[in-house]
């Protein structure tokens, strides 16, 4: 297990007196453990790299106010947890706006808080649990998780949440036993045959897990001897933990230390709006922004937008233009997109209009690797992965843009078929799972590669 790293008292010492080294060092520090947590509180969220921003920016900003250096961990989760509640405060505030709060929403099954256990189904099951939670609950398991791996101390989880003794004990308790509850409830939401009562008591689910149907499908699994048993055998939880840190996007890093492009629209490096706040002059030595990238790269982030890495030698880009990606492994199925989203969709000449046109991409050269391929939608935006999972947007005009928008071709499971690696991921590869499109870490196996593979179809739309 980890051990919790004590070093940050002196950095936080000398940072706190304006030493501009301290400041970044310290920065560079702990951005992997600030990303961990945020991501893991808000898996999928689209913002996510903004509020990981923010949280920087207020922690170097509120440095000079820092108390007790030795209680900076803790204070720098205690910033995180507000960033994170004022943002879900927003979010809802615009949802009420537009939509009924019950609306259906695009949740991932799985997203970064488990991207570490992709290996395990198990591990998988804890993720997919993981959407059943409260807001709330979600981030205290973000923080638990980083505790029992030894990131964080009992008592920085219990400043960052403002509980003491008991308290803490009684939360972590309830967190624990709704967790518990929803891989039951997932278990029995993927058991084959599936049991009929918990089929009928789903219904008029819109399919977006969250906790108001976790209540109301617990009042059947709790006294369901079937559901009950879907969900037996499971490894303790603690058990599944993954010990390492989350890979830090580059662009995240980039952006924190003011280096290239910055994440978001017209967003300016968080260190160096901070310094401006400070009264510091906002460029950031070179010698510190060397020393984050090699942070991040410690971190397991693969790929440096300065240098795209070649395709493979074996590889050739799709055929240019309009064309159809069938699933190799799941006959008639087909790449396409659901609003923003890649899923899996059937098409035969029988569909609608709109659905051949999803289904339907134009193949252009990569346009960070021009020997590999990028896939542009009818309506003019660009297929590219996004914390992992497959979606649809416009030119950024970005590198991390131009990586996530590239895909290199490998040989497919089958004869004729082709597997798509993420230019800027090597080993990361587009498969399918739970009929959503995802950028999935290779593992080697049979399944895997069949679930990656495609044949390229003529085009179902002009």
């Amino acid at each position: 297990m980890p051990v919790v790293d004590t070093d940050l008292t002196s950095l936080a010492v000398a940072a706190r007196s304006g030493d501009r080294q301290a400041r970044d060092e310290l920065a560079a520090r702990v951005l992997p453990l600030v990303y961990t947590v945020v991501a893991r509180a808000l898996p999928g969220d689209p913002d996510l790299d903004d509020v990981v921003q923010d949280a920087m920016l207020r922690a170097v900003r509120d440095l000079p106010t820092l108390r007790e250096p030795s209680q900076f961990r803790a204070w720098l989760m205690a910033i995180a947890v507000r960033q994170v509640g004022t943002h879900l405060h927003r979010r809802r505030v615009a949802d009420a706006r537009v939509a009924p709060l019950d609306d259906a929403v695009d949740v991932p099954v799985e997203d970064l808080t488990m991207l570490h256990a992709v290996l395990s189904e198990q591990r998988r099951q804890v993720a997919r649990a993981g959407h059943w939670l409260d807001p709330a609950d979600r981030m205290l398991l973000s923080l638990w998780w980083l505790e029992q791996v030894g990131h964080l101390t009992r008592e920085e989880l219990a400043e960052a949440i403002g509980a003491r003794g008991a308290h803490v004990r009684v939360r972590l308790q309830r967190m624990r036993e709704q967790l518990e509850l929803s891989r039951t409830l997932v278990a029995a939401l993927a058991a084959t045959p599936r049991c009929a009562g918990l089929v009928a008591a789903r219904a008029g689910w819109n399919g977006a897990p969250g906790p108001l149907w976790r209540k109301r499908l617990a009042r059947h699994i709790r006294f369901c001897p079937a559901c009950q048993q879907a969900g037996a055998g499971q490894v303790p939880t603690e058990r599944l933990l993954d010990y390492a840190l989350l890979p830090v996007p580059v662009a995240v890093a980039a952006a924190v230390v003011g280096q290239g492009r910055p994440v978001g629209a017209a967003k300016a490096s968080v260190l160096a709006k901070a310094m401006s706040v400070l009264g510091a002059h906002p460029i950031l030595a070179a010698s510190a922004a060397a020393g984050l990238v090699a942070v991040v790269v410690a971190f397991a982030v693969p790929w440096s937008p300065q240098t795209p890495p070649p395709a493979p030698e074996s590889a050739t880009a799709l055929p240019l233009g309009p064309a159809a990606l069938e699933m190799a492994n799941e006959p008639g199925q087909y790449a396409a997109t659901s609003r923003t989203l890649g899923v899996l969709t059937r098409v035969d000449a029988g569909s609608a209009e709109t659905v051949r046109r999803r289904a339907t991409f134009v193949v252009t050269p990569g346009i960070a690797n021009s020997q590999c391929s990028t896939l542009r939608t009818a309506d003019g935006g660009y297929l590219r992965h996004m914390s992992w999972r497959l979606r649809t947007s416009l030119d950024e005009d970005t590198e991390l843009f131009r990586g996530d928008a590239t895909f290199c071709v490998r040989p497919g499971a089958l004869p004729d078929s082709v597997s798509l690696e993420a230019s800027n991921y090597p080993g990361w590869f587009l498969r399918h799972r739970d009929g959503q499109l995802w950028v999935d870490q290779s593992d080697g196996s049979a399944g895997f590669l069949a679930d990656s593979s495609f044949f390229v179809r003529p085009p179902w739309a002009p």
